[in-house]
């Protein structure tokens, strides 16, 4: 497995940019992060004939390598898919970092930072959220990743791992949303709209102030037990809640 930033993370870092004098805030993408990483170990993957375009088969004549109706590939480089091509990826990120005086912080997973320069960026698999100061010390960390990877840059600082950021550093501030989301899930999971609005996932209870034991209200079902079952019931919760 391999250390991403988690969204705490992700906001500390978009607070201590917008905090931070004269600090910007840019992403980076790999592309093609997973592909082109060669491994020590090659592993094996059979594909049945009949899924495989006639067109590929004839450009890489396919049919004589056809056994049981199966064709047998080595893979030799990363893809998805692969268990081990996260962290074989990372691994080689890592290593290349290193060389241009990058390396992840010690106590938090996914935060990485220069040597010397200001430049703070927060990893995602293959998505940078890069805080710096000073156009050459962003550029630096560009050309060191574009020294072995394709970026794509994002200077605006707009779109991390999802989540769609407005700066405002004139003014100290930055919101973060999920335009969408919402509608998106309710689309998806087909949540039917409720009779009557509900902002929580269940009934708000009234808490009764100064009482050493908080009751939750009777169902009608306990409301039909005996009494000495309801009190045997009171006080197992009671002793749960005091534990």
């Amino acid at each position: 497995s391999t250390q991403c930033a988690s969204l705490t993370t992700t906001k500390c870092h978009l607070n201590s940019t917008i905090s931070t004098p004269d600090a910007k805030y840019m992403v980076l993408d790999i592309k093609d992060f997973y592909y082109g990483t060669p491994m020590e170990r090659y592993e094996y993957m059979r594909l049945p004939i009949n899924i495989i375009p006639q067109e590929i088969i004839d450009q890489y004549q396919l049919l004589p390598l056809v056994h049981n109706g199966y064709v047998c590939i080595e893979i030799h480089k990363g893809m998805y898919g692969l268990p081990q091509a996260g962290i074989i990826t990372n691994n080689k990120l890592r290593k290349h970092l290193a060389t241009f005086g990058y390396i992840p912080t010690e106590h938090t997973p996914g935060l990485w930072k220069h040597k010397t320069r200001p430049v703070q960026f927060s990893l995602v698999v293959d998505d940078f959220g890069v805080k710096y100061v000073g156009r050459e010390n962003a550029q630096h960390l560009v050309d060191a990743l574009a020294a072995l990877y394709q970026v794509l840059t994002g200077l605006a600082g707009e779109l991390y791992c999802g989540l769609t950021i407005n700066w405002n550093y004139s003014q100290h501030h930055v919101a973060i949303s999920m335009p969408g989301y919402v509608e998106n899930a309710l689309h998806k999971f087909r949540h039917p709209q409720p009779e009557q609005p509900e902002d929580a996932p269940h009934i708000w209870n009234k808490p009764t102030y100064g009482a050493s034991v908080q009751y939750a209200p009777q169902t009608d079902q306990q409301a039909q037990l005996p009494a000495p079952e309801i009190t045997i019931l009171q006080q197992r919760v009671g002793t749960l809640l005091y534990y």
